[in-house]
């Protein structure tokens, strides 16, 4: 190596590992592994990059950008980027997701290509390789971004990116949304206004559940997901009766355990633009969760439990919708609609109410591991059709099918984090309601708590 690069090279590692790290001339992030560096040139202005891939990204936007160089895997020499060979291999993982190696041989990339398998290109294969794949758009696996934390969406937010072909994601999620009294309309009611009623009103109520997906593309536009659930439902109730013209109370709580029903979803890319993409959402909801949980109550040793207590629909249920995502240097932003329609009366001869979501976030990297979400979600929930025969509307409020025409928008901070194992993405997020209104009597949310881990694999 010569003395010149050594120093040179010497200068970025020690601004790396300084309290102000050099940052890469593209996507914004901090050079930390020299490597795999690279240079330009424009306007007199030498440019430094933390990766090939973002080298290229850069020229594909400044054709006017000269004396390119990359390092040379192996020695650390910086060598003509356009005369270089380059591997394309999963088992050298470069700082933005390409997996991109660069030697100054041919020779020297084969040989390596032995060790770690993989593709060898020369410069214009790697070029066209990144425009024909629109490398940099919509797909995270081989996203110029995909090691910015900001680039993936809170963890409340399903389907919201694609990945590139082969690219594999599995997550694990937690989420609970514990209910605490009543309301009517907007307003919070007591329990006498339940009473006049109703001969049970409900207390407390908390859902919680586990879940685990997975992401696999089968092409840079289409990405397919499949979710399972488990759910922990629940809910306590006062049982109002009146013995000789004085009321008495009897406090009594339900329980439903089960899994609930699997998602079957299909991500399909129609637009990818350097900082923004737009994706269709489709969905299929297959009827797995349990429509028949029952539980001791004071009216009955084995009582059908309402309908919030079920764990899943009962019917196949199909979603439709779109996701519209943006990038900045730092921070990204998204926009996502989604409709589940209901397809059909479940065994019981009812059907839960069609749903419409819309989700709005924005995000921002404070370092290249940590980043802070916002988030305003906006739900829209139908009158439940139809009724099951075993439930009396009269007995206590989720049993009544027109309770569950509601409308709830509610707000989120949250934070991704990359752990100290590559690869593996925390995140959580907390949200509270800022607006509710139900058609008629509904327990009121407290807030929803979600949490989870991503396996980028």
């Amino acid at each position: 190596m010569k003395a010149t690069n050594i120093l040179y090279l010497l200068l970025f590692s020690l601004g790396a590992f300084g309290q102000k790290q050099s940052a890469c001339s593209l996507c914004k992030m901090d050079i930390s592994d020299v490597r795999f560096m690279a240079f330009a040139e424009i306007k007199n202005t030498k440019l430094s990059f933390d990766a090939a891939e973002c080298l290229v990204n850069y020229i594909k936007l400044n054709t006017e950008a000269k004396n390119l160089q990359v390092t040379d895997y192996q020695t650390g020499n910086l060598i003509e980027a356009t005369s270089a060979f380059y591997l394309k291999s999963a088992d050298i993982p470069s700082p933005m997701g390409a997996n991109i190696s660069a030697y100054a041989t041919e020779k020297a990339a084969q040989s390596m290509q032995k060790q770690k398998g993989g593709e060898v290109m020369n410069w214009d294969t790697l070029q066209k390789r990144f425009k024909s794949s629109k490398f940099g758009s919509n797909t995270e696996s081989h996203h110029h971004h995909s090691s910015r934390p900001d680039i993936y969406g809170p963890t409340g937010i399903m389907g919201d990116h694609l990945h590139g072909k082969g690219g594999k994601m599995l997550s694990v999620k937690y989420m609970t949304m514990p209910m605490n009294g009543n309301r009517s309309s907007s307003k919070l009611i007591e329990d006498e206004a339940v009473f006049a009623n109703y001969m049970v009103s409900p207390q407390q109520m908390n859902m919680q559940m586990f879940m685990i997906s997975g992401m696999y593309a089968i092409s840079d536009k289409v990405t397919l997901m499949a979710m399972q659930n488990f759910r922990i439902n629940n809910m306590t109730l006062t049982h109002k009766m009146v013995m000789e013209g004085m009321p008495m109370y009897h406090d009594f709580e339900t329980k439903a355990t089960g899994f609930g029903d699997l998602n079957l979803n299909t991500l399909i890319g129609l637009i990818s633009k350097e900082n923004y993409s737009f994706h269709l959402n489709t969905g299929l909801s297959v009827p797995l969760g349990s429509i028949s949980n029952r539980d001791k109550t004071p009216m009955s040793e084995s009582a059908k439990l309402p309908y919030a207590m079920q764990l899943g629909s009962g019917t196949y249920d199909a979603t439709i919708g779109g996701t519209l995502r943006g990038s900045r240097e730092k921070s990204s932003w998204g926009i996502q609609h989604l409709s589940t329609f209901r397809m059909g009366k479940n065994q019981y001869d009812y059907n839960l109410g069609d749903l419409h979501q819309m989700n709005l976030w924005t995000t921002h990297s404070l370092t290249s591991k940590l980043s802070t979400s916002l988030r305003i979600n906006a739900t829209v929930s139908g009158a439940i059709n139809g009724k099951d025969d075993e439930l009396m509307p009269m007995m206590v409020p989720t049993a009544k099918g027109s309770n569950y025409e509601r409308q709830i928008i509610r707000a989120f901070a949250g934070i991704n984090s990359f752990t100290l194992t590559k690869g593996i993405l925390a995140s959580a997020e907390i949200g509270l309601p800022v607006f509710q209104h139900s058609a008629g009597v509904f327990m009121d949310e407290t807030f929803t708590l979600n949490t989870g881990l991503r396996f980028i694999l």
